[in-house]
C-alpha cells in the first residue's frame, strides 16, 4: 500500500506534468497560428509541403497530450476515491516504480500488455473533461460550427 508521502509526491508528478502538456498546448497553438499566417503567403510547394507536414505533426501531438492530461485527471480522480495504485485489469496494487515512471498508469506493466492485446479502451466517469483546462485558457475548435 502505497504511503501518504508516496501518494502526495505522485500527484505532485501528476499536477506538473499536466501543467507542461497545458503550457505546450498552449505553444501548439501559438505555432499553429503562425502556420496559418505563412500559409497565406507560402513561398512554394516545398514551404506549403513542410507547413502541412508540421501542422499534421502538430495535430497528432495534441491528440496524444489531451489523451494523458484526461489520464492523469483520471488518477487524480482515483487518488480522490482512494483506488489509486490499483490495477484496473487484475485488482492488485501497481508497484511504486511503476507509478513513479507512469504516475497515470491504470496497469501493471504486463496487465497494460493483456489490456492493449484484448482491445480494452480506457474509459472515465461522466466528469466534463473540459472542466479541467484552466478558464484563461481558450481552445478553439475549427471542426465545429455554431448551430
Amino acid at each position: 500500500m502505497l504511503t501518504r508521502e508516496q501518494l502526495e509526491a505522485l500527484k505532485v508528478k501528476l499536477l506538473e506534468e499536466k501543467q507542461k502538456l497545458l503550457e505546450r498546448y498552449k505553444k501548439k497553438e501559438d505555432t499553429q497560428a503562425r502556420i496559418e499566417e505563412e500559409v497565406k503567403e507560402p513561398g512554394d510547394l516545398e514551404d506549403i509541403g513542410q507547413m502541412t507536414y508540421t501542422q499534421e505533426l502538430l495535430d497528432t501531438l495534441s491528440a496524444r497530450e489531451f489523451f494523458i492530461i484526461k489520464e492523469i485527471d483520471h488518477a487524480l480522480n482515483k487518488m480522490q476515491a482512494g483506488t489509486y495504485g490499483i490495477c484496473e485489469y487484475c485488482g492488485e496494487e501497481i508497484p511504486y516504480e511503476r507509478l513513479l515512471a507512469i504516475p497515470w498508469t491504470r496497469y501493471h506493466a504486463h496487465c497494460a500488455e493483456k489490456a492493449e492485446e484484448e482491445g480494452i479502451v480506457p474509459t472515465y466517469p461522466a466528469i466534463s473533461f473540459e472542466a479541467t483546462i484552466p478558464e484563461e485558457m481558450e481552445i478553439q475548435r475549427e471542426d465545429i460550427t455554431e448551430a
